[in-house]
């Protein structure tokens, strides 16, 4: 994904960092840009939970501004360590 490229990106949100589990907020994301409900969707533990809470729980120095890039639902998302989410739909 080319986050340069805004006709590709859909949306850009931030995460609660903080949460017990950050990865619960990509279903609702995608429920929320496809109008259905976060229950309709695949469960997010099987693809980036433990991601998600790696990069939040302990997280690398602010100076490595890591990023984690994934695809869900058939939107790629790119999220930084300080909760930036940027959602685009996947190319097929």
């Amino acid at each position: 994904m080319n986050t340069t490229d805004n006709e590709d990106v859909i949306t850009r949100r931030t995460l609660e960092t903080d949460e017990e589990t950050p990865a619960a907020q990509i279903p609702a994301l995608v429920a929320a840009l496809e109008d259905r409900e976060p229950t309709d969707l695949s469960p997010v533990y099987y693809s980036v939970n433990e991601l998600l809470s790696a990069l939040f729980s302990s997280p690398p120095r602010a100076t490595a501004d890591a990023t984690v890039e994934f695809t869900y639902e058939g939107y790629r998302f790119r999220v930084r360590q300080d909760g930036t989410a940027t959602v685009a739909r996947a190319e097929r």
